[in-house]
């Protein structure tokens, strides 16, 4: 995956591998007693790969949040302009009601495109939640392994990794 982001006008690339599409959130967020030194290379790749999908939810949701806002705006000031033009009342589902905040409100509700749009911002915030929780549990995960692991020889270190994938990334030894 490769993402431009701009630092004052510098643009800048980044590049990292992209997930499965699936994710095993137990493996990832426990810790394998039997791999600790496996653990410790891949958990910072893991932290950066579960950030950078939490500010995707995050922008989504805010996306999502800016369209339900603009929708609700767009449609109060309908009703409002349509009341202004009619006596201080508005239509809905052919029957004139009398603007008023509360009936203005209720208008909004009904309306099924709000309904939608609100509905889009709960699934994103859902979503953006999700993540969050996954980062947090990495995050700790992280930390835990700091604690647990102490100051060690590169031979020590190459003599206990084990090959194999860890937290969805592959590790080969190359012992010599």
């Amino acid at each position: 995956m490769r993402t431009i982001i701009h630092i004052d006008n510098q643009p800048l690339e980044l590049i990292m591998a992209d997930f499965d599409s699936e994710i095993n959130v137990d493996e990832i967020t426990s810790i394998d007693y039997s791999n600790l030194f496996g653990e410790a290379v891949t958990i910072s790749t893991l932290l950066n790969r579960i950030g950078i999908l939490k500010a995707r939810a995050e922008a989504i949701y805010a996306e999502k949040k800016l369209e339900f806002d603009i929708y609700e705006a767009t449609q109060r000031k309908r009703l409002r302009r349509e009341a202004a033009m009619n006596s201080n009342y508005f239509k809905v589902d052919d029957q004139q009601i009398k603007l008023t905040e509360n009936s203005l409100e209720e208008a909004i509700i009904i309306d099924e495109g709000w309904q939608v749009n609100k509905k889009n911002v709960i699934k994103a915030q859902e979503t953006l939640n999700k993540v969050d929780s996954i980062y947090w549990a990495i995050s700790s995960k992280s930390k835990k392994l700091e604690v647990m692991l102490k100051p060690i020889t590169p031979e020590e270190f190459y003599n206990e990794l084990m090959e194999g994938t860890v937290n969805g990334i592959l590790i080969k030894n190359r012992k010599s």
